[in-house]
């Protein structure tokens, strides 16, 4: 059975019961990415989506992935030229666990300076290490070509020079301008009751 509705918030909803595995997948899209950019932005979606696993108003450092890896699941997320996906798998006995977890990635993150300065450098060597990547560098090859300064000629990740001087303020700017509940919208699918399933989206 699929259900879709609108909170008060604008936030869409859409909710795929399926009772084949005692499984639930749930999945926080925003509806930007690096062609949402101006070229002085360029891979601050992709930054974002590195920095709300790094703490919010609840969880500390590295507290998301334990709780739910320590709850058997898994999770991640990917940033692509129109949109940034969190997703994560878990059992349904967890639900509530990650619907608190995703919640707060989504609504309360710290941005801690120390944090961002630390993540900056992971982002850079993971650059580098696309460019060593063949395979990487004929696609960003093929995508400047085919689309000249159009951004989906950049590449998603950015470019070094910008993700070291990015400030937190311009971080916190472009999360609060992007990351609100009428851009984005939160599927679930898997082994769960719809109205059981609305009140606690309904709580976080």
């Amino acid at each position: 059975m699929t259900k879709q509705y609108q909170l008060k918030n604008g936030l869409q909803v859409l909710l795929i019961e399926s009772h084949k595995s005692p499984v639930v997948s749930l999945q926080a899209w925003v509806r930007t990415g690096s062609a949402d950019e101006i070229p002085k932005e360029a891979g601050i979606s992709h930054f974002i989506e590195h920095l709300l696993f790094k703490g919010t108003r609840k969880f500390k450092v590295g507290e998301i992935a334990q709780i739910i890896e320590g709850s058997g699941g898994e999770l991640n997320a990917y940033t692509s030229f129109d949109q940034t996906v969190f997703y994560m798998t878990l059992s349904k006995t967890y639900m509530r666990t990650g619907l608190e977890a995703l919640s707060e990635m989504m609504g309360y993150p710290e941005f801690d300076p120390a944090e961002i300065d630390a993540e900056r450098e992971v982002v850079v060597e993971e650059m580098r290490r696309g460019m060593d990547s063949l395979g990487r560098n004929a696609s960003q090859l093929l995508f400047t070509t085919a689309y000249g300064k159009h951004p989906y000629g950049r590449p998603v990740i950015g470019f070094e020079n910008i993700i070291r001087k990015v400030t937190p303020k311009t971080i916190r700017s472009y999360f609060e301008g992007r990351y609100n509940p009428k851009n984005m919208f939160l599927v679930i699918s898997g082994d769960f009751e719809v109205p059981e399933t609305k009140k606690m989206i309904q709580e976080f």
